[in-house]
């Protein structure tokens, strides 16, 4: 019983991970098809972040 408690968990925390990157990949809405551009390369962006395009603009993104 304890064994399956455990792999119980396990499984558990590994979804809870793949679910926490799934989010930090998603553009927030209100950031889709703004048509300005923030940055033109990751060099307009700061450290940690990059410029990528968000169907219309151009904005800077942590990843």
């Amino acid at each position: 019983m304890k064994l399956v408690g455990f792999l119980l968990l396990v499984t558990i925390i590994t979804l809870s991970l793949e679910v926490q990157e799934l989010q930090a990949s998603v553009i927030p809405l209100k950031l889709l098809g703004t048509c300005i551009d923030l940055c033109t390369s990751d060099w307009d962006c700061d450290l940690g972040e990059s410029c990528i395009s968000n169907g219309c603009g151009h904005i800077c993104m942590a990843g």
